[in-house]
This record gives C-alpha cells, structure tokens and sequence, in this order.
C-alpha cells in the first residue's frame, strides 16, 4: 500500500526549516556539529514532514534532517532520483544552510537514509548508483520496499533487478560495512511484490531464516518474526491494513534508535 501525503503534522517540534531545492531542512533546537563542523545527516523519502521529525527527535537522533515528500507515488521518487545530481545536491544545500545559520565549516560526515512506503522508488536509484552507494551508512525501510515480478505474475516471484541494490546493500550491513534495518506488516498487494515478499526475498538470498517472536511494541506494532545477521535486521510485524502500514511511519523512532 502507497500513501499519498499532502499536509504536515500539526505537532512539529521547534527548530529551523530552511527550505531545500528537493525538500526541506529540519535543524533542532540546540543543534551543533563536532569540533571540525562535521555533522550527521538523516535524508528521510515520504512522509508528512512533522511525523518524520518528532520521530528523529523522539530517536534522539544526532545532526540534521532533510525530508523529501513528492505529491505521487514511487515513480515520482524513481524519477527524481534516477538523476543522481539530486543527492548530491541535497547534500551541497544542506552543508550550504548551515553555513548560513553559524555552524563552523559545516561538512556531512555519515548519511542515514530511511524510506516509508513510496520513496523506495527513490532509495532504489540512489543504491543504483556505486558513488552514491558508497556513501550512504545506513539505510532504514519502513514498511517500504516493493518490487515487480519476474515471469507470471501468477507465481509471484520477485523481480530480483528491482532488488539488486537493495541485496548489496544487505550484504555490506551483513559484514558490518554498512547498517540495514527493513521493517515489514502482512499487507498483501495484488499487482507487484509486497513488503513481506521482498523481505522473504532478502532473507533468502542471505541464506538466513526467521525466528518466530510474539512482542508488543509500543505503538500498537506486535513483531512476529525476526531476522539478524551482521548489521542486517529484517523485523516481520503484524497487519494487514493501511492502518498497520502508516504505523511503521508514526514509530519510525523505534527503528532509527536500532541503529545505534
């Protein structure tokens, strides 16, 4: 399921919102870089920007966020990304802003990228690209990676070049080169792969299997199964409904603190 956003959240916490060519900017309260001015980034892809910033605060995330919501679904984010100047620009008018509020030589040291629902059309393109792969640490899919299928659709079976990127990706976080989190419900889609599918397929192609959980999250989430291996975690939740995938967004802060 795809969600469309078209408002922010009434509840954002205080801060400076520069806006971005492809987005905007959220600078906390009290925020500072480290003594040489570098400084974390967080590059959030759909979602009302207020939920995604009470989240980063919620998850005490450090450094900045920069949040891009496209009016579509995933081919905007497909789109907009396929044209790799806008990570990079992304990355240039950020360092640019806080130049301009004061910080000293303001410089992006670690890039986390997290998705929720639609925007993996765009974390596709960004991981298509080795320059971009490269420079990305660590990745959070909130119930949101989708894919094609190969062959029959009737046979449902993963269009494993939809997933390459996201594979590779999987396998650095499993030798500790890079960090994954992948966050799934049980909410079936009738015309491409689901969430749970490409899970199923990432866990595969690891040579892994699940372990069977029975928790309550905070939220309402309840995880059903998990799977660990290196820095790759893959978290099966219950729900089917588009109320259980818009959880993964509004707890978005349970799976950045998972990072740490």
């Amino acid at each position: 399921m795809l969600v469309v956003f078209s408002a922010l959240a009434a509840d954002a916490p205080p801060g400076q919102r520069p806006k971005l060519t492809d987005g905007s900017l959220f600078i906390p309260v009290g925020f500072k870089g480290n003594a040489t001015g570098e400084f974390d980034l967080t590059l959030h892809l759909h979602g009302a920007p207020g939920i995604v910033e009470e989240n980063f605060e919620v998850a005490k995330c450090p450094g900045v966020l920069a949040t891009v919501t496209l009016p579509g679904l995933s081919a905007v984010y497909t789109e907009r990304f396929k044209d790799t100047n806008t990570f990079w620009r992304i990355l240039r008018e950020v360092e640019a802003q806080l130049k301009r509020s004061g910080a000293p030589v303001p410089r992006v040291g670690r890039v986390t990228v997290t998705s929720f629902s639609a925007g993996f059309g765009g974390v596709r393109e960004m991981l298509n690209d080795s320059n971009i792969f490269a420079r990305i640490d660590a990745i959070v899919m909130a119930d949101s990676i989708y894919a094609g299928f190969a062959g029959e659709p009737a046979e449902r079976k993963v269009n494993s070049v939809n997933m390459e990127g996201f594979l590779r990706f999987a396998r650095e976080a499993t030798e500790r080169r890079k960090r994954l989190l992948v966050s799934h419900t049980q909410l079936r889609t009738p015309n491409y792969a689901s969430t749970v599918e490409t899970a199923d397929y990432l866990v595969a192609q690891l040579g892994g299997q699940r372990e069977a959980a029975t928790e309550d999250w905070p939220g309402g989430l309840k995880l059903l199964s998990r799977f660990r291996k290196g820095q790759c975690e893959i978290l099966g939740f219950d729900g089917d409904t588009g109320a259980h995938h818009m959880q993964h967004l509004r707890q978005l802060s349970l799976f950045l603190e998972r990072l740490k």
